[in-house]
């Protein structure tokens, strides 16, 4: 009979903490909290260059909005267009975003926020589970793509 591994063996060679997931909690309201993220570079460019994409989780409903860029310095502009839009959609104001601590949400994206009224929280530089949300859901539109490009069979181009 295979003689199990103790647990105090298997803590001593993890890497890394275990990541502890509370229960699920969503927000009571469209726009109360938003996740994004960053996708990319691609090995391949769009048909119109884009290398990159961008999207923007809604907590509550969980709606996604994605849009493609050619650098990642566009998703200031991407993010103020994005703004715009979805308070007119709603009514609603946004109060919070969620992301990533790296370049492209620093500098100018930041004072929009402070301007604007809308929370900036960021997670840890380098803790992709802290953004699972978004980072899952860039994930999962990747493997959409692919499908649907092999069953369409066509090459990687498009």
């Amino acid at each position: 009979m295979p003689l199990k591994p103790c647990t105090h063996c298997l803590a001593g060679k993890q890497h890394r903490a275990s990541f502890q997931h509370g229960p699920a909690q969503r927000k009571p309201n469209v726009l109360d909290v938003m996740y994004s993220d960053v996708c990319g570079p691609m090995t391949t460019n769009t048909l119109g260059g884009a290398r990159y994409f961008v999207t923007f989780i809604n907590d509550h409903s969980r709606k996604v909005w994605a849009y493609a860029l050619r650098t990642k310095d566009q998703v200031y502009e991407v993010f103020k267009g994005f703004h715009d839009n979805v308070e007119r959609e709603t009514g609603r104001s946004l109060k919070c975003i969620r992301t990533n601590n790296i370049g492209e949400y620093m500098g100018a994206f930041r004072n929009y926020c402070r301007s604007n009224g809308i929370t900036h929280e960021r997670f840890v530089l380098k803790t992709p589970k802290h953004n699972g949300i978004a980072e899952r859901m860039n994930r999962t539109i990747v493997e959409r793509i692919r499908t649907m490009l092999s069953h369409a069979k066509l090459p990687k181009s498009f």
